[in-house]
């Protein structure tokens, strides 16, 4: 099976990144697809070669709001980051970097902002991994 774009960035925005925890996705090189493994739940395809697929936030990490709280501070006026920063506190990071309608706090401008720059780096990600598996199968 081709590895699309679609298929390879939805793997890395929900990849938990973590085998011995919540699973992580992995790439089977002899198989040439994504799947999905777990120290609790095994895929038998463990035993072939594979490399693992990135993660945009990996479990526990905290890198998706790490980087949002450095793009409010860099983007927008001190009351507004004052405000996310107060929601936050209350109702934490990850509700904090949603849309208002879903109960988060960005207004539909500064989502579409935030997405732009979260896609960039599922982009940027997505490249990433295919040099890697394109230098990994010209090596073999």
């Amino acid at each position: 099976m081709t590895l699309t774009n679609r298929m390879l960035v939805g793997a890395i925005a929900s990849n938990p990144g973590r085998y011995d925890g919540p699973g992580e996705y992995r790439y089977s090189l002899s198989e040439r697809s994504i799947y999905f493994s777990s120290s609790a739940k095994p895929d038998t395809r463990d035993k072939g070669e594979w490399v693992p697929v990135p993660s945009l936030n990996p479990d526990g990490s905290k890198r998706m709001e790490h980087a949002f709280r450095n793009f409010i501070r860099r983007r927008w006026r001190p009351s507004r980051q004052k405000e996310l920063e107060e929601f936050a506190r209350k109702r934490g990071w990850e509700l904090a970097m949603e849309l208002k309608y879903g109960g988060g706090a960005l207004e539909d401008s500064e989502a579409d902002e935030w997405q732009y720059v979260v896609n960039r780096e599922l982009e940027r990600l997505a490249d990433n991994f295919r040099l890697q598996i394109e230098r990994i199968e010209n090596a073999s």
